[in-house]
């Protein structure tokens, strides 16, 4: 009886690989495994995956498109020509007027390739009428905060055992910038990692100062550390004075912004940095005068000045 049921195992596991090599069949590649090592009930998963596709196909009306599962004639009519760009259209419109099959056979591209960088796409995606796309995306989001909100929680818990490292504290304001680049925290949330954030730049910049002024015996003059430990200690600074400044805009605390361009115009003042933070929180805070002011410097300055920053000047002097 065994040697029977292995035989019609083997002889169904042939059968069901044979016809997905050849087309006939449309399960997942990762199933085949399955087919061959699960006695009996591995083709027979692969076969209820092939009917339940199929099923798919029947519901939207599309043969070969597929429900949960992109097909290889998908893959094909999604492929084009490198040479040729007349034909791509953005996610966003796909989502909102592409059929239910490319919709779905878009949704589930991304989530192949990873949906971290389409955070806005998926968003839309999630009011769909298409309650599989829906599906996709409000998953898809999940994962990913759930992802960020247990880095969040290992990171707090390295943070209160090492409150004062100031590794720690870079790698905490890092993962906040980076989880509110990702888009994915809605305002409330946004507004908690900013402050969170800012609160950590904050603290390394005292923890440097401390150091540098003598906390801990080491004086910050060029004499003492050296040329090249002294340029590397402005160089860092400053660029917790850029974070922090850009930080304090997107709260929209244009006080402290200014006082951050002012400590990098401090730091560096033959760059553009300095200068045109506080441009930006000037025009923040819609101070017309302040902002005349600052212009006016930039240009008697004799600074470089980069494309972007050269717009801006020409855009705030109109």
């Amino acid at each position: 009886m065994t040697l029977l049921l292995m035989a019609i195992h083997l002889a169904a596991a042939i059968y069901v690989t044979a016809a997905r090599r050849k087309g006939f069949m449309h399960f997942s590649s990762a199933m085949i495994p399955a087919v061959i090592l699960l006695p009996l009930w591995g083709p027979a998963c692969a076969i209820a995956a092939e009917l339940h596709i199929r099923g798919g196909e029947k519901a939207d009306q599309e043969p070969g498109s597929g429900r949960f599962g992109i097909t290889d004639e998908v893959y094909r009519s999604i492929r084009m020509d490198k040479d040729d760009m007349s034909g791509v259209l953005p996610i966003e419109d796909v989502l909102e007027s592409g059929t239910p099959v490319r919709r779905r056979s878009l949704l589930l591209s991304v989530l192949h390739e990873g949906p971290g960088p389409f955070v806005r796409p998926l968003r839309i995606a999630g009011v769909n009428d298409d309650t599989e796309v829906v599906h996709y995306a409000v998953t898809a989001l999940v994962e990913l905060r759930s992802e960020y909100t247990q880095r969040i929680s290992q990171m707090e818990k390295q943070y209160q055992k090492h409150p004062a490292s100031a590794q720690v504290m870079m790698d905490y304001a890092d993962l906040d910038e980076e989880y509110l680049r990702s888009q994915i925290p809605d305002s409330t949330e946004r507004q908690e990692r900013l402050a969170h954030c800012r609160s950590m730049l904050e603290k390394l910049l005292h923890y440097y100062e401390w150091q540098e002024t003598g906390g801990r015996g080491i004086s910050s003059s060029v004499g003492t550390k050296g040329k090249s430990a002294y340029i590397r200690e402005r160089r860092r600074r400053a660029e917790l004075l850029r974070r922090l400044g850009s930080i304090c805009l997107e709260q929209g605390d244009s006080y402290a912004a200014e006082a951050a361009g002012r400590g990098l115009m401090k730091e560096f003042p033959d760059r553009e940095d300095g200068y045109m933070m506080v441009l930006r929180a000037r025009a923040a805070a819609r101070d017309g005068k302040g902002l005349a002011e600052m212009i006016g410097m930039v240009k008697n300055s004799g600074i470089y000045l980069s494309p972007d920053a050269r717009e801006q000047i020409e855009f705030w002097s109109a």
